[in-house]
């Protein structure tokens, strides 16, 4: 082969090669996501479930009034059937009738009537999801009872009330009266037969507060103790862990950053999650939406590590608080609130966090044993030297969770009572009360 023939061959090769180059000069794209996975980011952690709004505010009880006679029940599933129900039901022309009721609870017990009560106040606007109302119908205005009335005022419309106890107040809307005939002829047809309902009667035509006429037959539960992970914890709650510093004090442990503090105490087994620059401000602003951004707040760490709801808030000072039930339905109390997660919040971003720092594993044994009647519990408070009946304001059966030394947690059933804002538990007639201390 010739000389020029192979200069020619080589040139060309190298021409190709300087074009295939710049090519992929032109055409090169960094992988930025690859780039930005790898540098110093902060991993999202997730301690539990992320849940919406109808699974955390969820009525409490469910009662069906007819006539003297009265039924209720905790069942989480019946309520749960009877909300879905009810978001199907397409409700409007909503109205503040509340000058023309003169007593609340004589005008539901008097009626034919189905009675979802709710812990504490929801506003409507806020609750508009779980109903499915319309977004341009609602009123301004709170709730804690959604009462149905059983015995449609026409062929056409049925009426349904949204009433607020605390405030006296009563919104009524419609519905079609098909949807309510067909749920009586679905779930009520022979209520007193179904054995999820028990018969109950009010204290008084004037009182809310109404009491199971007949022992109860209800489990005790034992669980395994799950203990969150602290620094998973801190991974979850400060927005950038690589910034926090851990102290040991005299009753666990604390993580600080510059604006915030997390102290964790072994010995109440609870978390308290603090603004730091934030406490002596001393100013609080109202925020209209503050049952939705708190729910928003646990989602944002996957916190509802266990069965919690909402119970109550007070929109003046900002406090929120969710409460620990059982699978049944009924309420979890414990000392220190430890069965609670607390929140207080100004305007733009919360200030205090407080919630537990475990989780209920399996369950590991329950045992059934028998209460007394509600009315007999009535008889033992009012024989209680300074108990004044009209500050009572509710009597339920709950349960008292506490910690043995094995880590063993145990659900205990006894009865409730609240009364001037502030829950009891009744003492025990036999033993003198609980055997076993949160430790």
């Amino acid at each position: 082969m010739k000389y020029e023939t192979i200069k020619s061959i080589v040139l060309l090769i190298l021409v190709v090669f300087s074009i295939l180059l710049t090519w992929m000069l032109w055409t090169y794209q960094p992988n930025y996501d690859t780039l930005k996975e790898s540098g110093n980011t902060v991993e999202e952690v997730s301690l539990g479930e992320t849940k919406e709004l109808s699974k955390i505010v969820r009525p409490e009880r469910l009662f069906f009034h007819q006539g003297e006679k009265h039924y209720g029940t905790f069942d989480s599933f019946e309520i749960d059937q009877t909300m879905k129900e009810l978001s199907l039901w397409g409700f409007s022309e909503f109205e503040d009738i509340s000058d023309l009721v003169k007593n609340i609870p004589s005008f539901i017990y008097d009626k034919n009537a189905l009675e979802l009560i709710f812990p504490d106040i929801v506003p409507l606007k806020e609750y508009r999801s779980a109903l499915q109302l319309p977004s341009n119908d609602i009123p301004k205005s709170n709730f804690d009872r959604i009462v149905i009335d059983l015995e449609p005022e026409t062929r056409e419309g049925g009426v349904v009330y949204f009433i607020s106890s605390k405030e006296q107040e009563v919104l009524r809307a419609y519905v079609s009266a098909s949807y309510i005939n067909d749920f009586k002829e679905r779930y009520l047809m022979d209520i007193s037969a179904n054995e999820k309902f028990a018969l109950y009667e009010p204290i008084n035509r004037e009182s809310f507060t109404m009491l199971r006429k007949d022992p109860v037959k209800i489990a005790l539960y034992k669980y395994l103790y799950l203990k969150i992970q602290t620094e998973k914890l801190r991974d979850a709650l400060f927005s950038d862990p690589n910034l926090v510093s851990k102290n040991y004090s005299s009753f666990g442990e604390e993580y600080t950053d510059t604006t915030t503090l997390m102290s964790v105490n072994y010995e109440t087994n609870t978390v308290s999650y603090l603004k730091t620059e934030n406490v002596e401000s001393g100013t609080t602003t109202k925020s209209e939406n503050l049952l939705e951004k708190s729910i928003d707040f646990i989602n944002s760490h996957g916190g509802w590590t266990d069965n919690y709801r909402y119970v109550g808030m007070d929109q003046s000072e900002q406090v929120i608080l969710f409460r620990l039930y059982d699978l049944s339905g009924y309420p979890i109390f414990g000392d220190n609130g430890v069965s609670e997660i607390l929140q207080i919040w100004n305007a733009s971003e919360i200030n205090k966090y407080y919630r537990s720092n475990f989780m209920l594993g399996s369950r590991v044994e329950a045992t059934e044993i028998t209460l007394p009647s509600g009315t007999n519990v009535l008889e033992q408070l009012t024989n209680i030297e300074g108990f004044d009946l009209d500050f009572l304001q509710d009597l339920t059966i709950g349960y008292h969770m506490s910690k043995d030394s094995q880590d063993v947690i145990f659900l205990e059933p006894a009865w409730y009572y609240k009364y001037n804002d502030e829950w009891k538990m009744v003492p025990s007639s036999e033993d003198g009360g609980i055997k076993h201390g949160l430790e």
